[in-house]
C-alpha cells in the first residue's frame, strides 16, 4: 500500500509521522514543494508496516570465492529500521561481513543448515578471502511500476562505496 496526500508545512524542516501500522509494508514520501510543483531535493522517505522484510540472496552474487559462494544469506529487517537517507531513497552501504559478525545475516550452507558467525567467519580466512562486499537497502519501482524496498549489494567496502561522490549525499 502506498498512501498517497499533499500536506504543506509552512515552517523550516518536515514533521516525520509515524506511517500506519495496519498495512504490511507502507512508505511514506515527505517533501518540500516549489511553486511550480517540483520537489526539492530535501525529501524524506519514511517506512513502516506491520511484518518484517526478507531478502535471500547467494553469497556468489557477492563475492567470487567458490567455497564462500557455496553459501547463502537471509537478512531480515523491520521496515521502520531501515534508515533511509535524507534526499535519497537508499540507506547507508553496510560492510557485508561486519552484518555477519554483529549476527544481523543470518547464512547458511549449500544444504539449507544455518551456519555460526564464528564458522562463517573462519571459513572466509581459511579460504583467505580478502574480498570486500557491502550492501544497503533502497526503495526502487519493480518490474509493475510499484515501489518495493531492495537489498542492493556491491563487491567493495562500505568505506569507500560511502565515500563515493555518485553514492553519498551530504546529511
Amino acid at each position: 500500500m502506498l498512501r498517497l496526500f499533499k500536506a504543506i508545512r509552512p515552517k523550516t524542516g518536515y514533521n516525520v509521522d509515524e506511517p500506519p501500522t495496519h498495512s504490511k509494508h507502507t512508505a511514506e514520501l515527505f517533501a518540500k514543494v516549489r511553486d511550480n510543483g517540483r520537489i526539492l531535493d530535501e525529501f524524506k522517505c519514511v517506512l513502516g508496516g506491520s511484518e518484517v522484510i526478507e531478502a535471500e540472496f547467494s553469497l556468489s552474487l557477492l563475492f567470487e570465492d567458490p567455497v564462500v559462494a557455496e553459501f547463502s544469506a537471509k537478512i531480515q529487517r523491520w521496515p521502520r529500521d531501515i534508515d533511509l537517507r535524507k534526499g535519497l531513497l537508499s540507506g547507508r552501504w553496510e560492510d557485508f561481513k561486519w552484518m555477519v559478525t554483529s549476527r544481523d545475516v543470518c547464512i547458511m550452507d549449500k544444504d539449507g543448515g544455518g551456519l555460526t558467525a564464528t564458522d562463517f567467519m573462519k571459513a572466509c580466512s581459511d579460504m583467505e578471502v580478502a574480498e570486500d562486499a557491502a550492501v544497503r537497502w533502497a526503495v526502487v519501482l519493480d518490474d509493475g511500476g510499484r515501489l518495493a524496498v531492495q537489498l542492493q549489494g556491491l563487491p567493495a567496502s562500505a568505506a569507500m562505496l560511502n565515500g563515493k561522490p555518485s553514492l553519498k549525499r551530504s546529511v
